[in-house]
């Protein structure tokens, strides 16, 4: 894919000139004009939606199709300067951490970072358990470390439905059921307490496991409870003394059992603690059961509970393919139970990563994002569909995409979206490289420049600066170039008057130790600078300090008691479930996978590429294809309620049966009729925030057919 970026550079169908949209929006028909009339005409429009709804109701968005943070930072810094709205995580690929987040207290959208271990720590393992994750694919750049692991002896085990790269390369895969990752993480657990294989000193030491739970409100029991006040110190069980007491009151506090405590107004209830909570949740099931629910036989999850718990350190690798569920925050707090409880948290080889970790970034980006310390309001995807629809929390009118093919997969049920959510914006701006599906809906398209074009700075385990190695294609600008000069149009031209080194070296000589003795002076001289980071491999939470309400990892959610997810019991998916009414008309669970050959929708027209995936697939087991008639390579129609999609079928026996996998990021355009992003549902958990593109049901004909 980096020597595709040459391909990207000189494609013909590249953008070289702003355009401007003459018919209706959609058709097709533009106009090519000057970056002056662009500016006048795109100023007109801010100012009037501005005057009509408020400066809120101009948002702008900046996707991940780059990364420099010139690139994706000025378009915050813009609608901060404005009044108007930012981008915040949420919506995509937030499930997940955002139930990591509820255990270990590190923000969803940083998660992966702070949050994980580097791949580079895999060495350290005795056993890498990957969930739904490909990493064979997905993670090819740093995915020799898993190898190198195995040949030391670690064991790597692979639970997918499907047999993915990765699977093929691990020593042994388990295949569950779509969506019941919930039901095999706790019956693991269960089997970990039933023969006593929890590392107790931790539990006590470092998570909520001892906190009583009151047993009549769900609540967890403060010393005002039983002592009167609003003293919120949290309660345990202390067994010499027979009583609750404080944390520091007892060295040895209860993990099982239940007790009578009498509260300050004189009743009596009872409470357990947290572990016994837990451990009552897990025994409902057992291997039996949730080899029932998750096809997975129960001599299966027996041995690998066994093997999880002696082969330590063992380290949790959990991916994007539980993310897209509706339940996907549940499944996360699951599987990470079986890191906390056995002990793996903190210690090199162990953890539960968002595929991989390393140091929060440490450049000084505030002053960028807030100049002036003026803040924009934030929204993220979900949050901005509710507000161009329906007004809430307030109404979006304007949008501004750059770096983004929103409208091609990242926002669910694609059609409903252009019926019902697109029409009601009244002006749409799209900055790209090229002709996109969403550039094609837009009122003015502007041509971005490529990473080749401008100067930006890429920040992660290197810093390193872009500079420009070539001139602008046709008349392509930078995103800070772009926002400078319409800045200067609409009266907020002093917060776009420095130059770029000026903000990139506020951004970079600060006082962090990472980045100490780096300036950018020295990356004009050298490129790409290391962070100064220790030698070995990153290692979350080995301080031991955890940013949640109690300080410690919180197996035991009380904020979420009302909702009824203080733990993550197990649940049905929202729609890809044999129990749903659905399942009789749209037995199968369609799956997004991602493509090893582009970022998403990114080099999806790329010519290199097109040789090697000439059109979509779809593909199918043999088994589900013979009972529908369908022959490899035959056209099909994949249909539901809400829309459906023509392309070819690709028969193969890696595909579990009752599944079938379309790669995403194809273009709208890519598919001869329909499209495969309007086949899922908007339906979001309040508890993850996330769209559930994978909990969605299908049925699979020949094409033609009238079925």
């Amino acid at each position: 894919m980096g020597m595709a970026r040459l391909e990207q550079q000189y494609h013909k169908d590249r953008l070289r000139y702003p355009l401007r949209r003459v018919g209706e929006r959609g058709e097709g028909q533009w106009q090519k004009i000057g970056w002056d009339d662009a500016f006048d005409f795109i100023a007109q429009r801010l100012r009037k939606v501005a005057e009509q709804y408020g400066s809120r109701a101009l948002a702008f968005f900046a996707g991940s199709g780059a990364s420099g943070v010139l690139t994706r930072g000025s378009a915050q810094r813009f609608a901060a300067a404005i009044g108007g709205t930012a981008h915040r995580a949420g919506g995509v690929d937030y499930g997940v951490p955002k139930g990591l987040e509820y255990m270990f207290g590190v923000p969803a959208s940083t998660y992966f970072r702070p949050g994980g271990h580097e791949m580079a720590d895999a060495i350290n393992s005795r056993l890498i358990l990957l969930w739904g994750a490909n990493s064979a694919d997905t993670r090819l750049v740093d995915f020799h470390f898993v190898t190198a692991a195995q040949q030391g002896g670690a064991k790597l085990v692979c639970i997918d439905p499907n047999r993915s790269a990765t699977a093929q390369r691990a020593d042994q895969w388990i295949s569950p059921r779509p969506g019941t990752d919930v039901a095999l993480a706790l019956a693991l657990l269960d089997e970990i307490f039933s023969h006593g294989w929890q590392d107790e000193n931790f539990l006590r030491r470092d998570t909520n496991a001892p906190f009583l739970v009151r047993r009549d409100n769900g609540a967890l029991l403060r010393a005002g409870d039983l002592f009167g006040g609003n003293a919120g110190d949290y309660l345990i069980w202390d067994p010499a003394r027979g009583c609750a007491v404080s944390l520091d009151d007892c060295t040895a506090p209860a993990l099982d059992g239940s007790y009578r405590v009498t509260l300050a107004d004189g009743s009596a209830i009872d409470c357990a603690p947290v572990c016994e909570i837990l451990r009552q949740l897990a025994r409902n099931y057992s291997v039996e059961r949730a080899g029932a629910i998750t096809g997975v036989f129960p001599a299966t999850i027996r041995e690998l509970a066994r093997e999880f718990s002696s082969r330590k350190p063992a380290a949790i690798r959990i991916g994007y393919g539980v993310d897209r569920w509706y339940y996907s925050d549940y499944t996360a707090r699951a599987v990470a139970n079986l890191a906390v409880v056995s002990g793996n948290i903190g210690v090199p080889g162990g953890g539960i990563s968002l595929h991989d970790g390393t140091y929060a970034a440490p450049l000084n980006l505030r002053p960028f994002r807030s100049p002036g310390g003026r803040e924009a309001a934030t929204l993220d995807v979900v949050s901005l569909m509710k507000a161009i629809e329906d007004g809430d929390p307030y109404p979006v009118r304007l949008l501004w995409l750059s770096s983004s093919n929103m409208f091609n997969q990242t926002s669910a049920n694609r059609a409903r979206v252009l019926s019902a959510i697109v029409p009601k914006l009244d002006f749409l701006v799209v900055v790209d490289h090229f002709m996109t599906d969403t550039a094609e809906l837009a009122d003015v398209v502007l041509p971005a420049c490529t990473i080749f074009e401008k100067k930006d700075l890429v920040a992660g385990m290197f810093l390193q600066l872009q500079r420009p190695a070539v001139a602008p294609e046709g008349e392509s600008k930078s995103d800070w170039d772009i926002f400078t000069d319409l800045a200067a149009r609409i009266g907020v031209g002093e917060y776009f008057a420095g130059a770029p080194e000026e903000y990139l070296r506020e951004m970079i000589e600060t006082d962090h130790p990472l980045l100490k003795g780096i300036t950018l002076d020295r990356l004009e001289r050298e490129d790409a600078i290391l962070l100064n980071r220790p030698r070995v491999p990153y290692v979350a939470f080995t301080d031991f300090e955890f940013k949640t309400p109690s300080g410690r990892i919180e197996l035991y959610k009380e904020e979420l008691v009302d909702r009824g997810t203080a733990l993550p019991d197990y649940h049905e998916p929202i729609e890809a479930s044999p129990a749903n009414p659905l399942y009789a008309r749209f037995p199968l669970t369609v799956i997004f996978s991602h493509s090893p050959h582009r970022i998403h929708s990114m080099f999806a027209n790329l010519p290199k590429f097109k040789q090697l995936e000439p059109e979509p697939v779809v593909e199918i087991h043999p088994e589900d294809a013979a009972r529908r008639a369908i022959k490899n390579d035959q056209r099909v129609r994949v249909h539901n309620e809400r829309g459906s999609v023509c392309l070819k079928a690709r028969l193969s026996r890696d595909v579990k049966s009752g599944v079938v996998v379309i790669s995403e990021g194809s273009w709208v355009k890519d598919f001869s009729e329909g499209d495969p992003y309007s086949l899922t549902h908007e339906l979001v958990s309040p508890t993850s925030e996330n769209y559930a593109f994978y909990d969605t049901l299908v049925e699979i004909v020949p094409a033609g057919s009238n079925e």
